[in-house]
């Protein structure tokens, strides 16, 4: 009967020991599980940072290129104006050119942008789409103040929007 103590007391401890064990893996295992979801979410919010800072660019790229070719229409026509509607049907292969490139990034912009940036850029688009057959036909400027406003604050909303300070 002396022995019995014993073997209860080696029991109980290898019992005690693996509870422990499998609370300690359980546990470690859980750390583990969330260390991992949370360096994914870093990873994904800096990928999509870095799409959004590159598609953003290449927007503002390709909306400055739009405009430069409707200022270089406005120095041919502003001897001899066109009408803005005609201009607007017809506009010159460099104006097509430019304004399919910047309406195809403005999709890509919208896919990734969040609710402020959509909607500075919906306003910098609609003043953009009015001002280039103006001005491409060679009449008044008078759009482009309203369209610098539009454009900087469009800026302003990419900035925010990639530094994550909106």
């Amino acid at each position: 009967m002396t022995g019995w103590p014993t073997v209860i007391g080696t029991l109980g401890g290898v019992a005690v020991t693996a509870l422990l064990g499998l609370v300690t893996a359980y546990l470690t295992h859980r750390w583990q599980q969330e260390r991992v979801r949370q360096e994914q979410q870093i990873v994904s919010h800096r990928e999509l940072r870095a799409a959004r800072r590159d598609v953003y660019a290449r927007y503002l790229v390709s909306a400055q290129h739009a405009f430069d070719a409707a200022k270089a229409q406005y120095l041919a026509n502003r001897d001899q104006p066109r009408d803005p509607a005609e201009f607007t049907t017809d506009p010159p292969e460099e104006m097509r050119v430019a304004i399919a490139a910047n309406e195809a990034l403005r999709v890509e912009v919208m896919l990734l942008a969040g609710e402020p940036l959509r909607a500075a850029l919906e306003a910098y688009d609609r003043g953009l789409w009015r001002l280039w057959p103006v001005l491409g036909s060679g009449n008044d400027r008078s759009f482009q103040s309203d369209s610098t406003r539009r454009y900087h604050r469009l800026v302003q909303a990419m900035h925010d929007e990639v530094t994550g300070t909106h």
